[in-house]
């Protein structure tokens, strides 16, 4: 089957280019649709099997990051969207939209959809945050198989996950941990800055809903899907010619990308 994706824009939201590039490139068909029109005509959900809400500052994220472009979609679009997880689909919120889907209640969604579990608030440094990190990878869900770590960038001043003791527990039970940040060496950051650039609880940078259909990821995959957008990248491409071998184009956020393909081969 042939999948394709929806990519939301409007009020803020400016990295829906760059994400429907990622799609496109991996071979994924889809269109960049605005909020207002997904609003006026909510059964066009219907024609995807994958719906993406990118990064970026909606509403200038002055009543909080993603909270305010949450409340617009569950207002006017909540039993669309319900029924669009509940089928076989895939969702992704990247940064902001990783905020508007938790704010949403659809991720992590511990007991019901619509229900917020966990809040994603200021960064511990009370700084945007504007840098590469590493990720370790340990999820079932199909947006990240077989991938085990990433390097890939964020750009946030609200990527802060927090919740109750007992929410963790459940997270963490039922393996909706998606992502975790790391230092280089490949241990978990344990709160410390820059491995953990916003000091979110239990170094967590993404997490899933339970069927792992639905991921809340703060780092951008889209900015570290090319090998040349790296922030190594003059490092990797010296130490190819010195040995005389071909960087590859690809870097490890495509891959994202590329399980999407193979979820709807």
């Amino acid at each position: 089957m042939a999948a394709k994706v929806i990519v939301l824009s409007g009020y803020g939201l400016n990295c829906e280019e760059e994400t429907l590039h990622a799609f496109n490139h991996v071979g994924i068909d889809g269109n960049i649709i605005h909020i207002n029109e997904l609003i006026e005509n909510p059964k066009a959900l219907d024609e995807y099997q994958i719906l993406a809400i990118p990064g970026g500052f909606s509403y200038g994220d002055d009543t909080g990051s993603g909270n305010a472009f949450a409340q617009k979609m569950k207002l006017a679009l909540w039993d669309d969207l319900k029924k669009f997880v509940e089928r076989d689909t895939l969702t992704i919120g990247i940064c902001n939209g990783c905020q508007i889907l938790v704010n949403l209640g659809l991720a992590p969604a511990l007991n019901n959809y619509g229900e917020r579990d966990v809040a994603v608030t200021y960064n511990a440094t009370a700084r945007y945050q504007c840098r590469w990190v590493d990720l370790k990878i340990e999820s079932k869900s199909p947006w990240l198989k077989d991938i085990e770590t990433l390097h890939i960038p964020v750009a946030h001043g609200e990527g802060r996950f927090m919740m109750e003791e007992n929410a963790l527990s459940k997270l963490k039970n039922n393996g909706q941990i998606a992502a975790q940040y790391i230092n280089t060496n490949g241990t978990l950051a344990n709160g410390e800055f820059p491995a953990n650039p916003n000091g979110s609880i239990n170094d967590i940078a993404a997490m899933t809903d339970k069927s792992g259909r639905v991921l809340a990821i703060m780092p951008h995959p889209e900015r570290g899907m090319f090998t040349w957008q790296r922030d190594d990248y003059h490092e990797l491409k010296d130490a190819a010619q010195r040995a005389g071998v071909e960087l590859p184009e690809e870097s490890e956020g495509i891959q994202i990308f590329k399980n999407a393909v193979k979820y709807f081969a």
